[in-house]
């Protein structure tokens, strides 16, 4: 059984890796314009947790480059400029204060241009440049107006990128990487699926989970994610890779140190699988969905087992924010450079503000269909899963329900709900990205729910393997088909 098991998962990467690296085509032959990670990498490597990279001018070329540096210069700003990097400004006053901050209405036509927030959530107007000092620079008479630019994402993805950034530098192939990523989530899945079977939640045969596994590695969000490269796609292929490890040492409880670990990780990458903790949780303290008397000494054993290694890297993750910005809880979202600033100034990063729109691009966006070329318009907020993965319907109806069931529904809510609440819809994207935060426990509660895979069912998945076919071509290749 094992064999066969792993000669269906090489199959499998097979299978994956060559759709991905064919739609990708060209992406291959370079590192991606949106190089983040190979960024953060390259800082970690020069001892730094700031970067100078987006202030670089991309004619220039100095002595001390790393390899490919000014080249990935170009790509980005030929890709359109610096888009997600935090900025935070050091200014110092002519009364000797020093702050750290950003002004959150720098484009406004009023006073308000002149408020400055500092990281302590205090609020003062600073003109620029009557009230600075003149004491900075090399000449000790420049104005002290300093911007340090980070990477605001959680930093996992690019502590895994050291290795290959010491050996090729800034031409690391990040588009590469993600995709041979990619290609091992669908084998993990499948894995997954199998173990399942072996552990008695699941009555689905090999060819099923097979099937399973090809619906969600093409026939979903991760299609136009995993062939890209690029900082967002990236961490969200990450993010399923240590999710699902984290669901294979969850499952049953019988791994919790590998299962703390993995979705410690998983959360250094993407944060919204820290609420995945659901899965884990219910089964430690509802086994069979029920609470049993006399389980404290396991509760605590395994509770313990899991919490050390989370609480280890989640302790790491708030002393790398502390260190950056002062505030332990903040990644850098909050002082984006780009389009986000305002609304996360007026609204905050998470917010009922959102919900509606964020609803609509989670579930219910479709296509228009209109009478001239191109024929298909799509919105860059995403097609829904409703339409992008139509399987999703059968969970309305399982035919079991194992009592794993509520562990993997319990992981599904409190991971799609802070994307709910999120100031990002997902723009621009194919499909509603963020679902892949999810969406393997979507797949496992499709295994779980013992629906037969008929001719109807995997024709239902060939057309959202179609479907997502459609955006892993055109997705930022063919602008005319979106809105």
């Amino acid at each position: 059984m094992i064999r066969a098991d792993l000669r269906t998962a090489v199959a499998l990467f097979v299978i994956v890796a060559a759709a991905y690296g064919l739609t990708a085509w060209d992406r291959l032959l370079r590192p991606s314009p949106q190089f983040h990670f190979v960024d953060l990498a390259q800082s970690f490597l020069d001892g730094r947790l700031d970067t100078d990279t987006p202030e670089q001018p991309a004619w220039r070329t100095e002595s001390g480059d790393p390899r490919g540096y000014r080249d990935a210069i170009r790509r980005t700003v030929d890709a359109g400029g610096w888009n997600d990097w935090a900025a935070i400004r050091t200014l110092t006053l002519r009364d000797g204060t020093v702050v750290r901050g950003v002004f959150p209405w720098a484009g406004a036509q009023d006073e308000t241009r002149h408020l400055f927030h500092t990281l302590d959530n205090e609020e003062r107007k600073v003109v620029i440049p009557g009230d600075l000092a003149r004491t900075c620079g090399e000449n000790g008479r420049s104005l002290c107006d300093r911007t340090d630019h980070y990477v605001s994402f959680p930093p996992f993805p690019g502590v895994a990128m050291i290795p290959f950034v010491a050996v090729w530098g800034y031409d690391t192939n990040d588009v590469l990487i993600t995709v041979l990523v990619g290609a091992l989530n669908a084998v993990l899945l499948f894995l997954f699926l199998q173990l399942l079977v072996r552990r008695g939640h699941s009555t689905r045969s090999r060819r099923d989970n097979a099937w399973l596994a090809i619906a969600f590695a093409l026939g979903t969000a991760a299609f136009f994610a995993s062939n890209r490269g690029e900082v967002w796609f990236s961490a969200l292929v990450f993010g399923v890779a240590l999710n699902v490890l984290f669901m294979m040492a969850a499952l049953d409880l019988r791994h919790p140190i590998l299962a703390g670990l993995f979705l410690g990780l998983g959360m250094a990458t993407r944060t919204p699988i820290a609420f995945c903790v659901a899965f884990f949780a219910w089964q430690l303290f509802m086994p069979q969905n029920r609470w049993q008397s006399g389980r404290w000494r396991e509760i605590l054993v395994k509770g313990t087992l899991f919490s050390l290694p989370l609480l280890a890297v989640g302790g790491l993750l708030l002393a790398y924010n502390q260190a950056r910005f002062g505030l332990p809880f903040e990644f850098g979202h909050s002082f984006l450079s780009g389009g986000a600033a305002d609304r996360v100034r007026d609204h905050g990063l998470f917010s009922t503000w959102y919900l509606n729109l964020n609803l609509q691009a989670a579930l219910v966006n479709v296509p228009r269909v209109i009478g001239d070329a191109p024929f298909v318009l799509i919105t860059k907020h995403g097609l829904g899963l409703l339409f992008s993965t139509p399987i999703l319907f059968l969970l309305m109806r399982p035919a079991a329900m194992p009592p794993i069931r509520r562990a993997l529904w319990l992981a599904v809510a409190a991971a799609a709900i802070p994307g709910l609440l999120y100031q990002n819809t997902g723009w621009e994207q194919f499909a509603y990205r963020f679902a892949m935060d999810y969406l393997p426990y979507l797949i496992a509660l499709l295994a779980v729910g013992g629906r037969p895979l008929t001719g109807r069912v995997k024709a239902v998945i060939l057309f959202g393997v179609a479907v997502n076919l459609f955006g892993a071509i055109t997705f930022g290749r063919m602008p005319w088909f979106y809105y």
